[in-house]
């Protein structure tokens, strides 16, 4: 990881009826220390994130003033404090009709990873807590909570100048406060550029069919093995490349998957995002209710677990042992 640029803002508004006030930084955060910490926590609960997006600029916002400065940034032509500030006064804009007190900062964070640039805007949240000072005192204190990101902003520049891709901006907006979310939406220009859910489902159906010729053994291996290697990819916060899948799915023919899938695809494409949960349904079952919760894999359908969908009854012909022993407990005291 090498972090190029680091800044922090702060943005609040203190009760009803005042001004929105933003505290900004003139000179660049320490590329050294907490603050790299802070960052790298933060990435990685981004990149933990089921509830991500992934979009780009609204085409439609002709007014929005940050694809511009984006571009003089990474052209050179504004420096990276400047910048800042000004994206700090158009989310204060955005914010200006807000009614309820707010408290945050804005971390701002250029990273460079093998000559590409990432550019991401964190909206920091504090939580509250309690120590024991050197008089022994309990002390109030509140500190920056790296686990829970409300609104994020990621740009890959890279991306951004790949011609009709529509994912170039990772996006992250928490539905606790829709006011703040539907500013900082606005402020961003954000809109989806793909249903991931949707792409999915058709890159898993491609998936299924790829996978019927072979025998039942080795159609479970493969689809275990391409969708722990989605899920990994999704965990990093990553893409799914159909040329690298290919090669880890069959090294003698590294090439076969990813011909297959380029045949199958509605539109060609090298690589996508993909929606972590239905990638996890497709290899495992599950579901829950208040006093019930089932999950098992999916290759044990017409083994060893059988479902009638006219009665709407599952029946295991073979049980964990664990279960079993919990099971006999349970029975022998009721015969006593």
């Amino acid at each position: 990881m090498s972090i190029k640029h680091c800044i922090i803002h702060s943005i609040s508004l203190a009760a009803e009826n005042e001004e929105v006030k933003i505290n900004l930084r003139n000179e660049e955060n320490s590329l050294e220390g907490p603050a790299v910490s802070l960052f790298v926590q933060l990435k990685q609960a981004l990149q933990r994130s089921a509830t991500r997006q992934y979009g780009l600029f609204d085409p439609e916002m002709g007014d929005n003033p940050l694809p511009a400065w984006l571009t003089k940034l990474q052209q050179e032509e504004m420096g990276f404090v400047s910048v800042t500030q000004k994206m700090a006064e158009q989310l204060k804009i955005q914010l200006s009709d807000h009614k309820e007190p707010f408290s945050g900062h804005l971390l701002f964070v250029i990273e460079e990873l093998m000559e590409h640039q990432y550019f991401y805007l964190y909206w920091l949240t504090h939580s509250d807590a309690q120590y024991v000072d050197s008089a022994l005192d309990v002390v109030d204190l509140s500190y920056v909570n790296a686990s829970k990101i409300n609104y994020v902003l990621k740009l890959d520049f890279s991306q951004w100048q790949v011609k009709d891709w529509q994912q170039y901006l990772t996006f992250q907006i928490s539905r606790g406060n829709n006011d703040l979310a539907h500013a900082f939406t606005q402020f961003s220009g954000f809109i989806a550029g793909v249903n991931l859910q949707q792409q999915t489902n058709e890159f898993l159906e491609i998936v299924d069919q790829y996978t019927e010729s072979l025998e039942k053994d080795q159609s479970n291996q493969a689809k275990n093995t391409i969708v722990n290697y989605c899920v990994d990819q999704d965990m990093n916060g990553n893409p799914i490349n159909f040329d690298s899948l290919s090669q880890v799915l069959d090294e003698q023919q590294p090439d076969k998957f990813s011909s297959f899938v380029a045949e199958n695809l509605e539109t060609p494409k090298q690589e996508i995002y993909a929606h972590r949960n239905s990638l996890k349904k497709y290899v495992r079952f599950y579901g829950r209710e208040k006093d019930l919760s089932i999950s098992f894999s999916s290759d044990r359908m017409e083994d060893s677990i059988t479902y009638d969908p006219t009665s709407g009854s599952l029946t295991f012909n073979q049980v964990p042992k664990s279960l079993q022993a919990q099971l006999s407990k349970y029975l022998k005291k009721q015969q006593d």
